[in-house]
């Protein structure tokens, strides 16, 4: 994918990677996908490796892609201390809504109908979050078409809840980031995914904002669910994984989670069998991504018929 960064409303830059295919490929409904990469990572990780990226589904089906990095990581603008009043998730989806997402409908969206968040982890948050502002918004600077979610449920899982956190190494005064030796047993079970994809460990690896770690478990599972998944209005495609080590996964945490979104169009919710927490890099990538793509060109068609 190509780097891009472009100037916003509130005098912040957002920067990420993209795929724009000859519009001449693309079907006559064409969504714009928008990833937003979980903790301890950026835009890359969609686009980790030739054979594990969004782009090749991008360039098969004919549909642009773009992965930013999310505020306060990488290339884009930091909006820390958060303000008073606010949380780190609220932030997030505030910029996302009012200054991110309007800058890549404007620069992105030339032949396409809307846009659609591919979430992961902790990128769901801020996805959740500015899709429900979206709703409530009489007046939004970009169509919504959906929301797909992976890597994010609603309880600790067992081994998690039994196991020493994580240990991070401070960056900085706002930031830490994950060992890659432990980041890995974290995000992959073994077997799950190739040896090509781990050889870029190191270089996929970014620190990630203290005060997202700390906000998630506090602040965002207690109250996701009424203060913002019950507001949001566009599709959503939510899965969870049945190798995550971070989040309980089963039938009944899937029906537990869609339920969240009672005033959404359509919900479709599935338990990915076998796959692990980081499932956009693993043997499942593909088959993901193609799922991805075929849901959010429905959401396109669907706006319009």
């Amino acid at each position: 994918m190509q780097s891009f960064t472009i100037p916003l409303s509130n005098n912040a830059t957002v920067a990420g990677i993209h795929s724009i295919p000859n519009p001449a490929a693309s079907p006559l409904h064409r969504p714009l996908i928008v990833g937003l990469h979980g903790g301890t990572y950026d835009c890359h990780y969609f686009d980790a490796t030739p054979d594990y990226s969004a782009s090749r589904a991008s360039i098969a089906f004919g549909i642009p892609f773009v992965s930013i990095d999310r505020p306060c990581v990488g290339g884009t603008s930091s909006f820390l201390p958060v303000p008073g009043g606010s949380n780190f998730n609220q932030e997030t989806g505030r910029w996302l809504h009012k200054h991110i997402l309007p800058a890549l409908w404007s620069e992105f969206g030339n032949g396409c109908n809307c846009i659609v968040l591919l979430c992961h982890s902790l990128g769901v948050m801020g996805g959740i979050v500015a899709a429900a502002m979206h709703a409530q918004d009489e007046k939004p600077r970009y169509p919504l078409g959906g929301l797909i979610v992976s890597g994010m449920g609603d309880k600790a899982s067992p081994s998690a809840n039994n196991s020493p956190p994580p240990v991070y190494e401070k960056v900085g005064s706002d930031h830490v980031a994950m060992p890659v030796d432990v980041k890995d047993v974290m995000m992959f079970k073994p077997g799950t995914c190739s040896p090509e994809v781990l050889a870029h460990s190191d270089r996929l690896n970014t620190v990630t904002p203290v005060v997202e770690l700390q906000q998630y478990p506090t602040i965002w599972l207690p109250t996701w669910r009424d203060s913002w998944a019950k507001h949001v209005a566009a599709p959503v495609m939510f899965a969870l994984v049945e190798n995550d080590v971070v989040f309980e996964a089963n039938e009944e945490e899937i029906r537990s989670c869609t339920a969240a979104f009672e005033n959404s169009v359509r919900v479709d919710g599935s338990l990915v069998k076998g796959a692990p927490h980081c499932m956009e890099l693993s043997y499942w990538s593909q088959g993901w991504y193609a799922r991805c793509f075929g849901f959010a060109m429905e959401c396109s068609v669907s706006l319009v018929c």
